[in-house]
Parts: C-alpha cells; structure tokens; sequence
C-alpha cells in the first residue's frame, strides 16, 4: 500500500513492517513498486530501498540485472555472494558494505541467519535468471528458453 507523502518528512515505523520478516527476505519501503504489499512504502522511480532478512538455507539463484546496481549493508550475521563469471565467492560481515554492478550475476549464499539493508538503483523490476538469459556460462542452473 503506497503511503501518501506528508508536506514535510514521511515516517514508515518498524512496527508496520517487521513482522513480515524474515518470511517475506524482502521487504520493500521504496521504490516504482508494481505488485501490491502489505505493508506500506514511498513510490520513487529513481531507486529502492528493501529490508532484507534471511535464514540459513535462503540461497537465491543466479540472476543478474542489465541496468541495476546494488547496494547492500549487513546489518547482522552474514550474506555471502558467489560470481557465475568466475565462481569467487564474497562473505560479507555485520556491518559490511558491498556493491553488485548492473551486469554481474551472482548467487546469494546464506549459512546462518542474517538481515540487511539493499539499495538498487534505479527502481526497475528487470532480472534476469539462467532460463532467460543468453550468456554461455558455466554455472547455468537451467536451460536458455528464450
């Protein structure tokens, strides 16, 4: 649900948007938001602004995006990252920040519990997972449908 920007500074309280992690990992509070929430967020076409929390098992898959970067903070525990490119993996401690450039395509590796803040920049929902992309790469987890 979109929150109406008050004339001065507009507040989105923890409360109304905590209980929904970790089951949701991703809780967005910015961005051109398309799908509906449950919890409220401020619409802006020119970034995100997500709430990440994740239990160990959360691994994502490797996806990339043509024009986003992220940014991320560890906010407590620890989020790893696992190149396609070049297999490297990255582990990034409480407190920690990292950058993923547009075009790199990774993989989220989580051993324990852990939360974080991400911004991507900017807000375009675009991402591209190993059945819709033509890169040959040697971590392809399926097959190119495209």
């Amino acid at each position: 649900m979109e929150r109406q920007r008050a004339t001065g500074m507009t507040r989105i309280g923890a409360g109304e948007y905590g209980a929904q992690l970790p089951a949701e990992k991703h809780v967005f509070l910015v961005g051109d938001l398309k799908r509906p929430t449950t919890h409220p967020f401020l619409r802006d076409d020119r970034l995100e602004v997500v709430m990440v929390a994740y239990e160990a098992g959360d691994d994502g898959r490797y996806h990339w995006h043509p024009a986003v970067t992220e940014y991320g903070v560890v906010l407590e525990g620890e989020i790893g990252y696992r190149e396609a490119a070049s297999g490297a993996q990255h582990w990034f401690d409480t407190g920690d920040f990292f950058e993923i450039p547009a075009g790199v395509c990774v993989q989220r590796i989580i051993r324990k519990p852990a939360r974080g803040l991400t911004i991507k920049i900017p807000s375009v929902a675009t991402k591209i997972h190993c059945e819709s992309c033509e890169r040959v790469c040697h971590a392809r987890t399926a097959a190119f449908v495209g």
